[in-house]
């Protein structure tokens, strides 16, 4: 075997240290490349994206938004909630349920005013709160207990006095009038076009079989308003 004298040792050693460090070299090069990437636009839209991400939270906690959208949203609801009364209050109407008011009576009316009449209470046969003269209608509401009752009913009444001044027994009459009767839903509404003062309104109804009677009973109730 042939020996390698001093001189050729030496270049034999260099040029095995240059392949070390070329493999060396591209040993790191290679990790570093995975560790960081070749492209730096690549890291920075990576940057850029988690920037955006981390912004929104503190966009989104803003308070001045915050109560913005809490009225928005409460306006909504109120909307909804008219939106459904008034749909409830068209279907009523639509269906019929609206009371209309009694009809006055025109035919025989010469016959109904009598000499006078007796008083009856009313309160064995309807229910009935006062009106008021508070309004553009004096509404009277008439509630039977038994609407049987109305068979025998030959109209309602309603007498309205207005009291005199400075004397509290006298009154002046102001309207007598008769309507019609029905088995439920019996609405009197009269105009309210009473000047101001206080006024005795007595309504109620009287029945067939006392029609022939001199003075027959007017089953009633009396109330005292006043319009200012």
């Amino acid at each position: 075997m042939r020996k390698f004298n001093a001189e050729e040792k030496g270049l034999i050693k260099n040029a095995f240290v240059f392949i070390l460090g070329v493999a060396v070299t591209i040993g790191l090069t290679k990790m570093a490349d995975k560790a960081i990437p070749n492209d730096p636009i690549i890291v920075k839209q990576y940057v850029d994206t988690i920037k955006i991400v981390h912004e929104m939270p503190s966009f989104a906690n803003n308070d001045s938004l915050s109560s913005e959208l809490e009225i928005k949203t409460k306006n909504l609801e109120l909307l909804n909630n008219y939106d459904r009364q008034i749909q409830r209050r068209l279907s009523i109407i639509e269906s019929g349920n609206k009371s209309s008011p009694n009809l006055i009576v025109t035919h025989h009316i010469t016959s109904l005013n009598k000499k006078g009449y007796t008083i009856g209470s009313s309160s064995p046969y309807f229910s009935s709160e006062c009106p008021t003269l508070k309004s553009k209608y004096c509404d009277i509401l008439i509630s039977f207990m038994n609407p049987q009752v109305t068979k025998d009913i030959a109209y309602l009444r309603v007498n309205i006095y207005r009291y005199i001044k400075n004397n509290p027994h006298a009154v002046n009459s102001i309207s007598e009038e008769f309507y019609e009767v029905k088995q439920t839903d019996n609405l009197i509404r009269i105009n309210n076009d009473f000047e101001n003062g206080k006024y005795e309104i007595t309504y109620g109804f009287i029945l067939k079989k006392d029609l022939n009677e001199e003075y027959p009973t007017f089953y009633s109730k009396k109330c005292i308003v006043v319009k200012q």
